[in-house]
């Protein structure tokens, strides 16, 4: 899942360091400006030390002016959204001659773009009095700096990107404040989801790879044998480990473990130093040169949106066995989480926006205005309608490799991309 933390005041030397934005040694490429919102600040291209510092801590760019007149009190300066790729796709790009690892680069660049364009448009808010009480409105001007990197604190392969968004947007009536960091959270999952199928998606149309069953709206690509790919997952194997010695369970005992494990990485060891030893164990793995050359083109390249508006059955279906009431977020995620070669994220929202048609608001949302953030409505599932035509969801499911998942959860409101119902076999 999409990770969100908080990036306290100075908190973003890191990512200049190791970008080379600053007085470090630069081993991977420089930030550069993301999104809608930089411009309106007058940031665009690469992102510049002085700047980031200036608006994470609340100050114009260009002017130094403060924005915001209660800017001081805030004590989070911004949020890292943080976009991993599976474990395959970052040795495809390790591992993989150039012309691919550039495809692969640029697949994923893509990915954030399109994820960061819907966390702009549904997830950014600020909060502004309106009757009696404050509300979650329209932020504008809200400022990101992207980082790519490409090796683990392991020094495993482990492309990812963090997007640096402050702490500060501009409401409609022309003034900043902070945001409404509850938006970021309730969104993550959606985020990520658009994020893996926008990828599959770019890499199914550049490169032709073939996907491995979904699970959890993520997939590997084919080829890439399970085995290597926990040889090069050693930060995964170590919470893992850790988790395990203490009979622990759950996502949170996993992010505790995820800290305590956490190496402090070394910001000289460069992807073109390790590049040698890691093709080395891949080779010892059966995974030479002639086996990642057969990786791609196993399906054909192929352009357009790749969705097949049939599975709509399949989402409602999964939908109103898992929850009563749905937000768009959770059809957005649901919708990715059917789609094995994935799909364009603006197409995924646009089937999500089709689905909800047939979904009519609860009672107690009729006539509500849909807002940014947590302001989203919530729909009826139309669960019996569903439920009549249970065998043909099931015959539809088991011609694409699925199945419904059984028995009753949580619902999807909860963000958790494991309680969608959809099971990849």
């Amino acid at each position: 899942m999409l990770r969100v933390a908080k990036v306290r005041r100075a908190g973003h030397a890191y990512y200049l360091e190791v970008a080379g934005n600053g007085a470090g040694t630069g081993i991977e490429a420089p930030g550069v400006w993301l999104g809608t919102g930089a411009p309106a600040l007058g940031l665009r291209g690469e992102v510049d030390g002085d700047a980031l510092g200036a608006v994470l801590a609340g100050d114009d760019p260009v002017t130094s002016h403060r924005l915001g007149r209660f800017h001081d009190r805030v004590t989070v300066a911004g949020f890292d959204l943080s976009f991993c790729a599976p474990k395959s796709v970052s040795m495809l790009h390790a591992l993989g001659p150039t012309e691919i690892a550039d495809d692969v680069r640029a697949a994923h660049e893509a990915a954030v773009d399109a994820a960061l364009d819907y966390v702009e448009r549904r997830a950014v808010a600020v909060r502004r009095p309106a009757l009696g009480r404050l509300v979650p409105v329209e932020a504008q001007a809200v400022a990101s700096a992207g980082f790519v990197h490409r090796v683990s604190r392991a020094l495993d392969p482990h492309l990812h990107s963090h997007v640096v968004m402050a702490n500060l947007g501009r409401g409609p009536e022309g003034t900043y404040s902070a945001l409404d960091g509850r938006g970021l959270y309730a969104h993550r999952s959606a985020a990520d989801a658009l994020y893996h199928a926008q990828l599959r998606h770019e890499l199914t149309t550049r490169l032709g790879v073939a996907w491995e069953p979904l699970r959890h709206g993520r997939a590997d690509v084919s080829g890439i044998s399970t085995e290597a790919r926990l040889a090069f997952s050693q930060r995964g194997a170590a919470i893992a480990e850790h988790v395990a010695a203490r009979g622990l369970g759950g996502p949170r005992a996993r992010a505790i473990a995820s800290h305590v494990t956490r190496p402090e990485r070394d910001p000289h060891r460069s992807i073109e130093d390790l590049r040698p030893e890691w093709k080395s164990r891949a080779q010892a793995l059966g995974l030479g040169p002639a086996e990642l050359g057969a990786v791609v083109d196993r399906v054909p390249r192929r352009g357009g949106s790749g969705l097949d508006h049939t599975y709509g059955e399949v989402v409602a279906g999964a939908l109103a066995r898992r929850g009563e009431t749905v937000s768009r977020r959770d059809v957005v995620e649901a919708w990715c989480g059917a789609l094995a070669q994935g799909a364009p994220a603006a197409a995924v929202e646009e089937a999500a926006d089709r689905l909800l048609e047939s979904m009519p608001p609860i009672e107690a949302h009729r006539g509500r205005i849909e807002s940014r953030g947590v302001g989203e409505r919530r729909h009826v599932v139309g669960g019996r309608e569903v439920n009549r035509h249970r065998d043909e969801l099931e015959q539809l499911l088991a011609a694409r490799g699925m199945e419904l998942a059984p028995g009753p959860g949580r619902g999807v409101g909860r963000g958790r991309s494991e309680d969608l119902g959809l099971g990849f076999g």
